[in-house]
């Protein structure tokens, strides 16, 4: 009987922590095809003078959440439900196309995951060039 109760109760608690772990996961949602087939216009093409602009950019609008450091560690990602992904996990950045980036900035990301639209026509009303920069901003410094 010991037993039987003993390994129900680890069962009941094994299967409370993986619900936790899983509740807690975000995926981000991908963009349209026809975003993700879009090319940054400065791929390959990013001087001093574009990564100075847009790095203010970032620390105006992207740090206090995704960290001067792009490690998802900003002054506000701590009360966030869904925290910031870390842009310097090696291969992170690898695995999302610049028309992915460029979606999450231009539209928001998910209801969930708090983040704001930034691009025309919004509070940020970021222009579309500028939030191309914002992508080789993010892809320059933090891919590892």
């Amino acid at each position: 009987m010991k037993i039987t109760y003993l390994l129900s109760t680890v069962f009941a608690l094994s299967f409370f922590s993986a619900t936790m772990v899983n509740a807690g996961e975000h995926e981000i949602p991908t963009a349209p095809d026809e975003y993700l087939k879009m090319e940054n216009p400065y791929a390959g093409e990013a001087d001093e003078d574009l990564l100075k602009s847009a790095g203010k950019l970032y620390k105006r609008k992207c740090k206090k959440c995704h960290g001067s450091k792009g490690d998802g560690k900003g002054s506000s990602a701590a009360d966030l439900e869904i925290k910031p992904p870390d842009f310097t996990e090696p291969g992170y950045l690898a695995g999302i196309k610049d028309g992915q980036l460029y979606w999450v900035l231009l539209k928001g990301g998910s209801e969930e995951a708090e983040m704001e639209a930034y691009g025309p026509g919004t509070d940020a009303n970021i222009s579309e060039d500028d939030l191309w920069k914002l992508v080789t901003y993010i892809r320059v410094n933090f891919s590892k």
